[in-house]
């Protein structure tokens, strides 16, 4: 019976630990391998196919986003020099049948969180500390609530939706 509760403890904890990833920004060293060659290429054009050769200061992150199923949404994050905001971040999709992720879209701001949605598979991202130009060419904060649909993302005007 020990031996039974020490393995249930363990695998438990084990399964913890893989959660824990979840949700949280991590270090590229960290990722599965085709991930880790997503998020290296996702920053080549900027700082170079190198990754030994980028600067010690972009600090370059990605996270798992959880969805309905078994899979998650991969985000991966890059700092920018843009009036837009501090970070862009380039949204791949779930793992497709032939394993591999499709690239989703890319948007700027200082930061994204997955949020579930009651009845949808995949979460609505939220951007934060975002800003668009407006029709005077000013920027303005913009923050946003977007979802996938149909193959592309929505702004969401209220929760609701």
């Amino acid at each position: 019976m020990k031996k039974f509760l020490c393995v249930v403890v363990l695998g438990l904890a084990f399964c913890s630990a893989a959660q824990a990833r979840i949700l949280y920004w991590q270090s590229f060293d960290t990722l599965a391998e085709g991930d880790r060659d997503l998020a290296e290429a996702a920053l080549a054009e900027e700082f170079g196919a190198d990754p030994k050769q980028w600067p010690d200061w972009i600090d370059p992150m990605a996270l798992y986003a959880p969805t309905g199923h078994v899979d998650f949404v991969f985000i991966v994050r890059r700092p920018v020099h843009e009036p837009c905001g501090q970070y862009k971040f380039t949204i791949y999709g779930t793992v497709t049948p032939d394993l591999r992720r499709d690239k989703w879209g890319e948007f700027c701001g200082g930061t994204i969180t997955p949020i579930r949605v009651s009845g949808k598979d995949l979460p609505d991202l939220m951007l934060e500390e975002t800003r668009e130009q407006d029709a005077n060419g000013i920027w303005q904060r913009a923050d946003q609530r977007l979802r996938w649909t149909n193959g592309q993302w929505w702004r969401i005007l209220s929760a609701a939706e």
